[in-house]
């Protein structure tokens, strides 16, 4: 029993260290409660349209969507390597250069998985789900259509837990839980989110608690940002706006959590069509803090 108990313990300490390793971020400039944009001239690019960032668990390996300023349509998935020493490599993934499906109108929406080994994004219009692995070299292996989630209004933005369980949206929640590393099953979440038009679901790494955007007439702007908390059990908690700190008069949306669960990414832009910009920020997720006491206090 003491040798069971003693591989259990070895076994979460391996676990707990392979999530808690040190992020590397392109941007010393570290954001408290207000929120600032993110690396400026290297993922934020003046004229240049970026939103919806994801990383690896160590931020070596940081994809953004670029879109066009008319349409909001996703042009390109780019990817930014730090490669040591104080350099930094800006390119086109092969996988992107290489997506030659006849039907692909648009790409974009990137979200790496907490273990590193898979790489998720939306394609084609209306946008269906994608799937790429991470190969023997670290690149992105061919993408393959997942097919057994996707319906015909098209769905938005795929978040991952450290379970491998996918979290994702047509305005409606739905997850994906893993089984034997396929994900075949679509499976609505029920909770007050639901009751508006939920977009670009976050989830938590362990799936504590969720960030998501909603264009509804009751917000700050044409989008804004709400959390809700699960207590555990499967039941989520009211849903509360961020605050005009994070939600202006324009659309927040793509928000994203950061592998040491420090920050927020989030994406703003200016306008629907014919924007004049849209960047990425980071604020530190202390921002959650007075909303935990809250529902601590239900």
């Amino acid at each position: 029993m003491r040798t069971k108990l003693k591989f259990l313990i070895i076994g979460l300490i391996l676990t707990n260290s392979l999530y808690a390793q040190k992020v590397i971020y392109l941007d010393e400039d570290y954001p408290d409660l207000i929120p600032k944009k993110y690396a400026q001239g290297i993922i934020n690019v003046n004229g240049r349209f970026q939103q919806n960032i994801t990383m690896s668990p160590d931020g070596k390996e940081q994809l953004f969507t670029q879109t066009d300023s008319a349409l909001w349509r996703y042009e390109r998935i780019l990817r930014v390597r730090n490669i040591g020493q104080n350099k930094i490599l800006v390119d086109t993934p092969q996988f992107v250069k290489d997506f030659k499906y006849e039907r692909v109108w648009m790409i974009g929406e990137p979200m790496i998985s907490p273990d590193n080994k898979d790489l998720y994004f939306m394609a084609d219009y209306p946008p269906d789900h994608w799937n790429s692995k991470r190969t023997e070299t670290g690149d992105w292996s061919k993408p393959i259509k997942m097919d057994s989630l996707s319906i015909k209004k098209g769905d938005w933005y795929t978040s991952v837990s450290r379970n491998n369980t996918l979290y994702f949206t047509n305005g409606t929640i739905y997850k994906s839980l893993s089984d034997s590393g396929k994900h075949n099953s679509r499976v609505k979440v029920e909770g007050p989110f639901n009751q508006k038009d939920a977009r670009d679901p976050c989830i938590s790494p362990n799936e504590d608690y969720m960030i998501f955007e909603s264009p509804g007439e009751d917000g700050n702007g044409q989008g804004d940002l709400y959390v809700c908390f699960n207590d555990g059990k499967g039941n989520w908690s009211e849903v509360y706006d961020l605050g005009k700190e994070i939600n202006t008069e324009n659309f927040e949306f793509g928000p994203y959590i950061s592998p040491d669960e420090k920050y927020l990414f989030f994406s703003r832009r200016e306008k629907w069509n014919n924007t004049k910009y849209s960047d990425i920020y980071w604020v530190s997720l202390k921002i959650l803090d007075k909303f935990r006491e809250k529902r601590k206090l239900k």
